[in-house]
């Protein structure tokens, strides 16, 4: 089976390490970006399945970041959680 990527976004490293506990599965590679830049690079970048949003987010927030991925071909079947 193929690793799964996993993508936490957060503006925040302490959250950011709080929810890098929770998905306990060995098949998952966490990826993990502290804003909407890295994370849509990462996004671009990696056949991420499911990605978790911070709402509160400086630039862009986590329902504007869920939009511009639905907007886009390459990544509007990732499944986002805000």
């Amino acid at each position: 089976m193929h690793p799964v990527p996993f993508l936490l976004i957060d503006d925040l490293e302490e959250n950011l390490l709080s929810l890098e506990a929770l998905p306990r599965r060995d098949d998952l590679v966490l990826l993990k970006a502290r804003s909407d830049d890295q994370a849509s690079e990462l996004l671009l970048q990696n056949e991420v399945a499911p990605a978790l949003v911070d709402v509160q987010m400086p630039a862009l927030d986590g329902f504007e970041l869920a939009e511009l991925t639905r907007g886009n071909e390459r990544t509007r079947r990732i499944l986002v959680f805000s």
